[in-house]
């Protein structure tokens, strides 16, 4: 039986999907221009490379952020201050805080079983932390892993041993990481030594190293 639950945010627990959509297109809206619908697959594409490189450890947090918006504006010929789009994306991003379904009760039934949760996910620590206390997750946690804080992004050893570090009496062999994604959070479970669980929200059965697999959050009250 799994008695410490580490938790991804994005998608998992909160739909960043609809959060990124909502903001990315603030955004543009705050700078009088046309949204047009191939702006945000393009905006995804780059954003997801450069969390690729992110995850990889070939460039750090800051060059990240800095430099999306930059890339994205630079695209379509715009001289747009790519640090200040991410603030404006950032202050939007912190106001969504869209379920996924089953999300609240899946939690709330976990903790009425005693099972200790932490959120464990890559990601700024001001606005994980304001999107889970608005969306009313926020006291179900024992305690929050934030790779910002951490200084680490998953999948990196060093996140989860950071994680392990601050939790009291921890048994690797009761933990399991819960998270939607093959290449962050199943990886690195399996770096750390760890059981998984991938959430599968397509429903598309996916080929991983997971020692579980749900398609609903509800399922992980019985595994």
């Amino acid at each position: 039986m799994y008695q410490i639950f580490l938790l991804d945010i994005d998608n998992t627990l909160l739909d960043f999907d609809a959060a990124e959509e909502q903001s990315f297109k603030k955004v543009i809206k705050s700078y009088d221009l046309e949204y047009k619908d191939e702006m945000l697959p393009q905006y995804k594409k780059m954003n997801r490379h450069l969390w690729d490189l992110l995850e990889q450890e070939k460039i750090g947090r800051e060059e990240l952020l800095n430099t999306r918006f930059s890339q994205f504006f630079r695209f379509y010929d715009l001289e747009i201050s790519g640090e200040e789009a991410e603030g404006r994306y950032r202050r939007h991003l912190g106001n969504s805080s869209d379920l996924i379904p089953g999300a609240t009760e899946t939690l709330t039934r976990l903790k009425q079983m005693g099972k200790q949760l932490y959120s464990a996910s890559n990601g700024v620590y001001s606005t994980q932390i304001q999107r889970l206390e608005q969306a009313g997750l926020l006291h179900l946690f024992d305690g929050m892993f934030i790779s910002e804080k951490a200084g680490y992004e998953k999948p990196s050893l060093h996140f989860f041993e950071y994680c392990f570090e601050n939790i009291p009496q921890l048994e690797k062999d009761k933990t399991i990481m819960v998270g939607d994604s093959i290449s962050s959070d199943i990886q690195g479970a399996v770096n750390a030594g760890i059981d998984s669980c991938l959430f599968c929200r397509s429903g598309r059965p996916l080929q991983s190293e997971a020692t579980h697999t749900i398609q609903d959050l509800s399922e992980l009250i019985s595994i």
